[in-house]
């Protein structure tokens, strides 16, 4: 079974101390370290909303967390974030950096293991309503682009590249080079989509 949700990124100052914070604390903790294994190169912020994907091998439903947000499930076992993070491990996550107005899409990463599975498509389907269309973009190499298009992105032309935001062209620049090409999607409203 799968359980999707979002990792809290407001942690706790050290001088609070309690189960809530320590708990904050271990799933930061398991975030970096699923990046530093699968995406060395990646720099995984605090100041960056995370999504992720913990497989669980629970096979009893958790009758206290029945009010759970159960639109977060993948499946309809209701589980508790406590059972999930102590149980489960994470097996997809993706992150969207804040920069002013605008957001960008970085870090979908599913483990190797687990590919094949649209578990990506299922994150992104799950970060969708925290995304703002026309002000969302991603950075990806062209073998991906059909799953973002399916997902409402749209290919920023080379003629479209110098109309971009500074803050988006000069990552875009910065991440780009010859032996890791890119190619920038905007997040399109869906009636401008033909």
């Amino acid at each position: 079974m799968i359980y999707i949700r979002w990792v809290d990124t407001n942690l706790p100052t050290q001088y609070e101390q309690h189960a809530t914070s320590l708990q904050q604390k271990k799933q930061w903790s398991a975030v970096k370290l699923f990046y530093r294994q699968h995406m060395a190169y990646a720099r995984v912020s605090l100041k960056e909303s995370v999504a992720v994907i913990y497989q669980h091998k629970a096979t009893t439903f958790n009758t206290q967390s029945q009010l759970a947000d159960q639109h977060n499930m993948a499946d309809s076992t209701v589980i508790s974030d406590t059972e999930v993070t102590k149980t489960g491990n994470i097996i997809a996550a993706v992150r969207i950096k804040h920069l002013g107005q605008y957001q960008l899409i970085s870090g979908l990463l599913v483990a190797p293991e687990q590919r094949r599975k649209a578990l990506a498509t299922k994150l992104l389907n799950f970060i969708a309503p925290a995304l703002t269309p026309q002000k969302c973009f991603l950075f990806t190499n062209i073998s991906l682009q059909r799953l973002y298009q399916q997902q409402q992105f749209q290919l920023v032309s080379q003629q479209n590249m110098a109309n971009l935001p500074a803050e988006i062209a000069q990552l875009h620049q910065r991440y780009h080079n010859d032996d890791r090409p890119l190619i920038v999607m905007q997040l399109q409203c869906p009636s401008d989509i033909a």
